[in-house]
């Protein structure tokens, strides 16, 4: 009879650190894979903006309203906010063949229950080439 019992607790107790394990260790480790799937995809959406950016701004040669619309644009349509990111384009005007470079960078905040929370920086540069002679 004691046996039984004694087993049945220790069943009980199994069962308990079994949850335990789970909570603290594995759902930390899923928050953790769900977190940095989010940031990937802005850093894709900011790297795809950057990239249609450089592209619109060699082509016009300049940093005007319609390579920062084509950016904003872009940005949405991978579900990111303008209104949240940084545009800066380099130099502002270029030449023929000359480099001109699109920088999106905005700030975004991970947290991982249990483990840390902290502001990250994420950035996306592009280089086009000038495509216009002044």
């Amino acid at each position: 009879m004691r046996q039984a019992r004694r087993r049945r607790w220790q069943r009980g107790q199994e069962t308990l650190q079994a949850v335990l394990v789970v909570a603290f260790m594995l759902l930390p480790v899923l928050f953790g894979i769900v977190e940095l799937g989010g940031l990937i995809h802005v850093w894709i959406g900011q790297q795809s903006a950057a990239a249609i950016g450089a592209r619109v701004a060699g082509e016009r040669g300049e940093d005007d309203a319609i390579v920062r619309d084509r950016v904003a644009v872009e940005l949405r349509a991978a579900g990111l906010d303008p209104a949240n990111v940084q545009v800066t384009v380099s130099p502002a005007y270029v030449r023929w063949g000359q480099p001109i470079t699109v920088r999106v960078t905005s700030r975004r905040h991970l947290a991982i229950p249990f483990l840390f929370s902290r502001e990250l920086t994420l950035a996306s540069s592009y280089v086009g080439r000038g495509e216009v002679n002044h």
